[in-house]
Parts: structure tokens; C-alpha cells; sequence
């Protein structure tokens, strides 16, 4: 796993630019839209249309899942918007692994600076603990 040495750094200056560490608010300031819809497995996704960034979020998430989900394609809509590595899984368009772990480490350093959350709400969360404990592993220095 490549960590990207100034995600910390970058994640800050977002923070403090915008005077905000809420990613609803930043999403706003960003000018990204962010929609709500049903998906059976797809938590979320970022797609970039003639110009406007859209992030949708499955609307049956619970609400810390859609803040994770919500940092993570924020992560995508501020670095990968030009970028053409989409793959095809699970017959969904998705990024490469590089910049899914990017946009994961991306989302851990957002996540940082949002309320602590009881490990209660972290493990009873819709996403499952396979994906809490892949993005735990950019928690480590």
C-alpha cells in the first residue's frame, strides 16, 4: 500500500481554505453536487458530466456510512475527475486500486477532523468491517 506522503498536508490546506471540515459544506464551496439513490451493492460513486461533478450516495445508507462514502468520493472528485483508469467490476465503471487506496487515505485524513464516533456506530455501520478496516490501515503513520 503506497501512502501519499502530503495527503495529510493537502486534506489541511482543503480544511483550512474553505474554512470548513464538514464534507457536505466543502461539497457545496466545490460546487459538487451530491444526489441520493437506491443501489443494491454500490455505496457510492463519483461521476463528472460536461464539466459538473456529481457524487451519488445509496440512499440506505446509514448516516456515518454516507459520511464515509462521502469523503471517500469527494477524495475522487477533487484528484481523479480527468483521470481515464476506470475499470469495469461488478458491471460498474470504478477506479483503479491506486486511486481507490488514494481516495481511501483521503477520506481517513477528512474523517479526522469529523466527531469521534463510538466504535459502536463504526462496527454497526452499513459499510461492514471489511472496509472500516481497510481504510484503519491508513490511520498508522
Amino acid at each position: 500500500m503506497k501512502k501519499h506522503k502530503n495527503m495529510k498536508r493537502r486534506v489541511k490546506n482543503l480544511v483550512e481554505k474553505y474554512n470548513t471540515s464538514n464534507p457536505y459544506l466543502l461539497c457545496k464551496k466545490l460546487n459538487i453536487e451530491i444526489k441520493y439513490d437506491y443501489f443494491k451493492d454500490i455505496k457510492g460513486f463519483f461521476r463528472r458530466i460536461l464539466r459538473r461533478k456529481y457524487i451519488v450516495i445509496n440512499e440506505n445508507l446509514d448516516e456515518y456510512s454516507r459520511l464515509v462514502v462521502l469523503c471517500h468520493e469527494l477524495g475522487h472528485a477533487l484528484y481523479h475527475s480527468s483521470k481515464n483508469t476506470l475499470l469495469l467490476k461488478n458491471n460498474f465503471l470504478c477506479y483503479a486500486p491506486e486511486l481507490e487506496n488514494e481516495a481511501n487515505e483521503f477520506a481517513v485524513e477528512l474523517m479526522k477532523y469529523q466527531e469521534e464516533v463510538s466504535y459502536e456506530t463504526a462496527r454497526d455501520c452499513d459499510l461492514g468491517l471489511r472496509i472500516l478496516e481497510e481504510m484503519k490501515r491508513y490511520t498508522k503513520n
